[in-house]
Parts: C-alpha cells; structure tokens; sequence
C-alpha cells in the first residue's frame, strides 16, 4: 500500500466508509453567525459597496428666549462609507482519466463532488480567517475583517474611506484591560470585565450578540462557571455545535480551536464585542461564492470549475462594538 494516496486512490475501487471525516474545515464561528442572521447579502453591482451612516450631530440645537433670533445654518450630518470590492477563487479540477476510473461499480464516492465540498471548506476557512483579520493579508487583496474595522487605537486611519481622526462617530470602543484595571484579565474578572465594556456599546436594544474571544479569553469565561449551579448557553450557537458561554447576555465563543488550514485567527488575550448587525458579507449577484461554468482546456485531458465570490465585508456602525485587550 502506498505512503502517500492520490485522490483517485481515495474515492474508487476499494469498499470504504461512505463519509470521509473531515480533516479540512476549521471552526468558524464568525462566518456561521453572519449566515445565521442573514448578513451574506447579494448586490446588484456598483463600483464600489456603499454604506450610508448618519455621522454626526446637528450642531444647531438652541435654547431661545421668546423673541430672540434663531442661528440657521448647516453642518454635515450625513456620509457613506465606501468599500472596495475583493475578487476569491478557488478551482477545482478533474483530469479524464480520473473520471474514467471514478464511474460504474468502481464509484463509490463521486470525486468531482468530493473536491467541490473541499473546495467550499477551504474557501470558507480562508473567509473566517479574513474575516477575523486585518484586511492587510494576501498582499492587500484580502477582504476587510474585523480587527481593520475595530483597531486598539481608535481615533487614527480611516475607514471605508471616512477618518476616524476627524469623525469620532465612527471610532469603536477599546479597552485595554490591564491598563484600566491594573491586572490580567482571568476567569475572576472576566466577567465584570466583559460587563464593563459591554456598557460602553450598549444603546437601548441595540447591544453585542456576539462575543469573538481567543484562547486565554474563552478558557477565563468559562472557568469563571465552573463553581456555579448553573452556566447559561445560547440555544442555536449550541446546537450549532458551537460551545458557548454567556455573559450579560452575550453569547460567547471560541475564535480559535482547531484551525486545520493553519491560517491566523485572534490573538489568545484579546475579545471582541460584536453587534453583528453592523456587519454585512456583501457580495455581487452572480459571484456569490458560485461556480462558474465547467471548462475544458483546449490542449489538456483535464476539466476545471471555478468557485468566484465578488464583495467584501462591510461595516455601518462601528461604534456599536469594542475590542477589550490585555497587551
């Protein structure tokens, strides 16, 4: 028996379990979350993806005496952010004498399909990691993710386009930790912790429903259970398989854990209060993580289908969510 097993070595002639295991999706909380809410949104086309926000206050607000003169005048209360579209690929291809010996009797798993599910983790992993990212990766083509829209320093750069130098509507809340309250952060303060910077967010309904913490962060809020009669989870990120905690209603989960792709998700000592419904995966009409349709090279015995998503991450509020850090 070889070492090493091709694929069609894989998926033809030998009886086998019917359902490989998976050694290739990793976990991917933030993805699963955006889906869930309904935040993968298709858009018609544009040049860039816009976002509209009221950004600043009406500064012509008065208190008159009954025959005084009222100030008019203007100021800009209005903006858009505007974000770059991001082009992901992911082939997948099949040569004919692969699919010659992947048929018949001798088929017990279609390969073409097997590689097409691989290539849909594959590309959903390379997602969550963009996603829980800076925007800075793959040399600057990587979509937007979050630590780019929600950064520890929060009153410099820009984004979609809008200062935050010069609109403080648009700067997150950040916390460091350490240097607020004078200690690390473990599971005897996690939770008060997360209470504090919640309270910095929260705008009448409008809190985080989702808490993204690292390893250090994660372990902490569910050690500080561990002595209770009763932990609280949420119901659908549950029996989504996804373990959770919840603090100040706020379900929270792991960023990290098994990461097969071996790609870089948030740092261990670091969480992110997230109000998903600022956030939008928002991807052209027909370029929605799609294939496109199969081709056949004209000089090789060999078929591709291409999986194509057009969009980027979006961002309308940022103020309503915060990073909390420990370094």
């Amino acid at each position: 028996m070889p070492d090493n097993f091709s694929d069609i070595f894989s998926t033809t002639w030998e009886l086998r379990n019917k359902k490989p295991a998976d050694a290739v999706a990793d976990n991917i909380p933030l993805i699963w979350k955006m889906r869930k809410k309904g935040n993968v949104k298709e858009i018609p086309g544009g040049r860039f993806i816009s976002e509209n926000i009221r950004i600043a206050q009406n500064q012509f607000v008065q208190l008159i005496d009954p025959d005084e003169e009222i100030a008019m005048g203007y100021n800009n209360t209005l903006a858009a952010f505007a974000f770059t579209p991001k082009i992901i690929v992911t082939p997948t291809v099949i040569n004919e004498l692969e699919q010659a010996q992947n048929q018949g009797e001798s088929q017990f798993l279609d390969l073409l399909d097997e590689r097409q599910e691989i290539a849909d983790e594959s590309t959903w992993n390379v997602m969550e990691a963009m996603m829980q990212g800076d925007g800075t990766t793959y040399g600057g083509k990587a979509f937007a993710g979050i630590r780019g829209y929600l950064p520890d320093t929060n009153n410099t750069g820009s984004i979609g386009g809008l200062s935050r130098a010069t609109y403080s509507a648009i700067r997150n809340t950040s916390v460091n930790l350490v240097s607020t309250f004078g200690s690390a952060t473990d599971s005897s303060n996690i939770e008060s912790r997360t209470r504090y910077v919640k309270n910095l967010i929260v705008r009448g309904t409008d809190k985080p429903d989702l808490g993204l913490f690292g390893t250090t962060y994660f372990n902490a809020a569910c050690d500080s259970f561990s002595g209770k009669q009763r932990v609280t989870v949420d119901k659908e990120m549950y029996e989504a398989n996804f373990d959770n905690v919840v603090i100040e209603g706020i379900p929270i989960v792991l960023a990290g854990g098994k990461i097969f792709s071996g790609l870089s998700h948030i740092a261990a000592d670091r969480g992110y209060l997230l109000n998903t419904n600022t956030f939008k995966l928002k991807m052209y009409s027909g370029y929605n993580f799609q294939p496109l349709n199969k081709r056949t090279s004209f000089n090789q015995l060999v078929e591709a289908a291409i999986l194509l998503g057009i969009g980027n991450l979006t961002m309308n509020n940022p103020g309503l969510n915060a990073v909390m850090f420990d370094s």
